[in-house]
């Protein structure tokens, strides 16, 4: 990966008297306040008083081998996107055995993706985009192999994808939000305990807010409830109404002291004897 070895450099030369853990959980959480921030307005002042209480940690120098070593990822994600952050904590020796806390390599994430990039194909042919859904998603490589393999596959994981994902670890929410907003990924990252299912925050990417997605779920969901009152409403071979004249249709009544044929509308299998209405005739 282009400017790894770099990235490396600036965190451990921020490390100090600090843990490589706490800098390296500064760094994404700084680094995904920013991008949010920059875009979304809900939570705006709460998110800027966290990003200045991080911040205020650390001096100028080190605030800008941040800002470079933010830089690098941009360019690397750009140059070939990966799980680059997942890499990064991986090989900076931070995952924690104890608490399960390992990320999947990028090559078995990659190997994943290419066993359901047909369904997710299929999917976008059906209805125009794709829905994924991913509890527990780390670092977000799993999402960031599928959007290269829909990229291979001719389809575009910025317009036809829309990405839910979550995890109950405060740094792979910033992670993931981070890759995804960098390759402009329609997603709501959820800060969540998928077992209880309790929410402590959800971060919406640049591309989910700006691509006005809310909308577009609304009127997906809204087609589709349609569709499915259409698909379970009995079907009939003959009309739900049928139009006969007055003085032939079976149980008339002579409503009418001239000889004119007037219409009206007789519901199928109507009994024989009920008087009918004709219509524009007052009851």
């Amino acid at each position: 990966m282009s400017g790894y070895r770099e990235i490396v450099k600036l965190l451990e030369a921020n490390a100090g008297a600090k843990r490589m853990s706490e800098v390296f959980d500064d760094f994404v959480e700084m680094s995904a306040l920013a991008v949010r921030n920059a875009v979304d307005s809900w939570g705006y002042d709460e998110r800027e008083e966290q990003y200045l209480r991080v911040a205020g940690r650390y001096d100028r120098e080190e605030l800008n081998r941040f800002a470079h070593a933010l830089a690098l990822v941009v360019n690397a994600m750009a140059e070939a996107p990966c799980d680059v952050l997942g890499r990064l904590y991986m090989e900076l020796e931070l995952g924690n055995g104890r608490l399960g806390q390992f990320y999947t390599p990028y090559d078995v994430a990659r190997l994943m993706a290419g066993m359901q990039i047909d369904a997710i194909a299929e999917r976008v042919r059906s209805q125009g985009f794709a829905r994924l859904y991913e509890p527990a998603c780390g670092a977000a490589a799993f999402i960031v192999a599928i959007t290269q393999e829909m990229r291979t596959a001719g389809l575009n994981p910025q317009t036809q994808l829309h990405v839910t994902a979550e995890d109950i670890a405060p740094q792979a929410v910033h992670m993931a939000y981070i890759h995804l907003s960098l390759l402009h990924v329609p997603a709501v990252v959820h800060r969540r305990n998928t077992l209880t299912m309790e929410t402590f925050d959800s971060w919406r990417t640049p591309a989910h807010i700006l691509g006005g997605w809310g909308w577009k779920f609304r009127h997906a969901d809204a087609v589709e409830r349609a569709q499915k009152l259409l698909d379970s409403a009995p079907q009939s071979d003959s009309p739900p109404f049928t139009t006969t004249p007055c003085r032939t249709a079976p149980g008339c009544a002579d409503l009418d002291s001239g000889r004119s044929r007037r219409l009206l509308l007789s519901p199928p299998g109507d009994p024989i004897g009920k008087p009918l209405i004709p219509l524009g005739t007052a009851r």
